[in-house]
């Protein structure tokens, strides 16, 4: 084609070309210069335009195959910081581990140009791998798969704590098919360890170990050092980001248990607070001990006269180890037995461990007061140390158990005081009302040998009434609630006590009692009973002593006052005969009103009707505040 060419920019453009093939076909450029003198002299053209020529050439092929690598290099670069992106992006987006795993897998697919990838997370309780994404696999083998350490490339890979590239895995002895991921058809294999490493990096251990990541080609592959330090790259942010959710998971879970803590100890507390009964508070806490405490049996035992007796259990009965336990009770300090087969302080402890099919036991005293009133065990079926977080939570629920038991006790002693005492008050209230009584007869005796119009005989009788109302009230005291009644009682039990000494058959006078249950005490009953019996007295004397009439008496209560109201009609009748009267009636009302019951006493006439009101106002008091 040269030697065809009659123009010298045909020829030109032809050395360029050769040049250009030469470069393509991996010739040296000494070699190249060499030919460009041959080809000068056959030419007949200038040695130094034919070799230069040719060098310049060569030069610009080897420069554009220079910058066709580079730029691939830069794609691919570019490609990797994408896919770290991406890796990043899902770790910082979620904590949702399977979410952000599937990411991975598929961005190191994507970025190596690979079929297959996978993520094996390492389970150190377990000391396996297991399959938790997968890419070009099996998606039903996610969760499924496991394998042991040192098993296969992966564990292989997981055993060294650095990458293994296998371009072959027919050539390989170590690599093992998985049917269940389906896999027969991979050649090649990669496998990076994924490590959380420390200040010391290059100091594999296995508890630094977070899993493994695999990928897989169809066909042979030599993986090379930019593929496989872009998968370590992946596997070092991962690492990062498993410790990160496992440690989010972990927090996750306590502060759950901890809420579960917290509401059951709640619970117990309501319980505690609402129920007298000791027995169904008592199986409550032993039950949320089991719950909570992650145990096999919970027991209480209760200290009574000296005596431990088992008072509840959860999750199987037995009290065989009471023995055992009465001394850590008595000496108030936790025990703790791990193998109740093989505790030399306790020889015969394992014939009550086979019948009660416990291995481990955690007692803790329970104290209230300063002193021990019993103890509450934990059982577990198998060798187990009971660590802090539990030791804890049972010293917590032994408090809320002591709590329990020591207020049931104190509601008992409390019971008995109170019937003590009501008895006792009630005898009181009987015997004053017989002391009363004697003297309202030794009254009337002495009524029989006075004149029955005189002052005197009036002044007696007066005097017996107020006698018989204050009996009256004591009798009732005596029979209903402890110390309390009400002012229409109170007013009922006066009345009966007018009409059979104060009110005279010639002139009907009736009586009606209405209003609220006001309730009152025993002081202001007595205190209120001599008010109404005065009142009534009043009545007969100045209102109703013509020809009798109609009382009222009705009780209220606002805004925290006793209001009593004792009406008669007594104005519309006729005059009554000229009685004298020292006044006295009105003065004890004012006295008893003002001074005892701390109230006030006012008397008028309603504007309404034809009738004379007399009203007592004082504040209610509590029973407690009487007492």
């Amino acid at each position: 084609m040269l030697m065809a060419e009659q123009t010298v920019e045909g020829r030109v453009d032809q050395l360029r070309h050769i040049a250009g093939l030469w470069y393509a076909q991996g010739g040296v450029a000494e070699v190249l210069a060499e030919l460009g003198l041959v080809l000068a002299v056959r030419l007949q053209m200038p040695q130094g335009l034919v070799v230069s020529e040719l060098m310049l050439a060569f030069g610009a092929a080897q420069e554009e195959q220079r910058t066709r690598e580079w730029e691939a290099r830069l794609l691919a670069r570019a490609s990797e910081l994408d896919g770290l992106h991406r890796i990043i992006s899902a770790a910082n987006s979620t904590l949702d581990l399977d979410t952000s795993l599937q990411t991975v897998v598929e961005t190191v697919a994507e970025v190596v140009h690979v079929q297959a990838c996978s993520v094996y997370l390492y389970d150190k309780h377990r000391d396996e791998l297991v399959l938790r994404a997968a890419r070009g696999l099996n998606f039903a083998a996610v969760g499924q798969v496991v394998t042991k350490l040192g098993t296969g490339v992966t564990g292989w890979a997981a055993q060294l704590g650095h990458p293994v590239a296998v371009r072959d895995v027919s050539q390989e002895t170590r690599f093992t098919v998985e049917p269940q991921l389906g896999d027969q058809i991979f050649h090649s294999v990669l496998a990076v360890p994924i490590v959380l490493f420390s200040a010391e990096r290059f100091q594999f251990s296995a508890d630094k170990l977070q899993g493994v990541i695999s990928v897989q080609t169809t066909g042979p592959r030599d993986f090379t050092q930019e593929e496989i330090s872009f998968v370590e790259v992946a596997a070092g942010e991962l690492a990062f980001f498993i410790a990160n959710a496992q440690l989010y998971q972990q927090t996750d879970e306590r502060l759950h248990q901890k809420l579960r803590e917290l509401t059951t100890l709640q619970q117990v507390s309501k319980s505690i607070a609402e129920q007298i009964g000791l027995r169904d508070v008592l199986n409550l806490i032993s039950e949320k001990a089991v719950e909570l405490a992650q145990a096999d049996r919970a027991a209480i035992f209760q200290m009574d006269d000296g005596k431990l007796q088992l008072v509840s259990s959860h999750g199987g009965a037995g009290d065989g180890v009471r023995d055992f336990i009465i001394q850590t009770v008595r000496d108030s300090r936790p025990m703790a037995v791990m193998n109740a087969y093989q505790d030399a302080r306790f020889p015969d402890l394992a014939q009550v461990a086979v019948r009660e099919n416990f291995h481990s036991l955690f007692c803790m005293p329970l104290r209230a007061r300063e002193r021990t009133i019993g103890g509450i065990c934990l059982y577990k079926s198998e060798p187990h140390l009971f660590d802090y977080e539990q030791v804890r939570l049972l010293s917590t629920f032994a408090d809320e158990a002591a709590i329990a038991i020591e207020n049931a006790r104190l509601y008992d002693e409390s019971q008995r005081a109170l019937m003590i005492k009501s008895a006792l008050l009630q005898e009181m209230h009987h015997r004053v009302r017989n002391n009363l009584q004697t003297i309202s007869a030794l009254l009337a005796m002495q009524l029989r040998r006075v004149e029955p119009n005189s002052q005197g005989a009036k002044a007696l009788r007066e005097s017996a009434s107020r006698i018989q109302s204050i009996a009256a009230i004591h009798n009732l005291l005596s029979r209903e609630d402890l110390g309390v009644t009400t002012v229409n009682a109170v007013a009922r039990q006066v009345v009966d006590s007018t009409k059979a000494t104060l009110v005279d058959n010639d002139f009907p006078i009736k009586f009606a009692i209405t209003g609220d249950a006001v309730r009152v005490g025993s002081r202001d009953a007595t205190v209120l009973a001599l008010v109404i019996n005065e009142l009534i007295s009043n009545s007969l004397t100045h209102g109703l002593a013509a020809e009798g009439g109609k009382v009222e008496i009705s009780a209220l209560l606002g805004d925290e006052m006793v209001i009593v109201n004792v009406r008669d009609d007594g104005p519309s009748h006729p005059p009554p005969p000229i009685s004298h009267s020292s006044g006295l009636g009105l003065q004890i009302i004012e006295t008893l009103v003002n001074e005892d019951l701390g109230g006030r006493f006012q008397l008028f006439r309603e504007e309404d009707g034809p009738w004379m009101c007399a009203q007592v106002r004082f504040p209610q008091r509590s029973i407690i505040e009487e007492e």
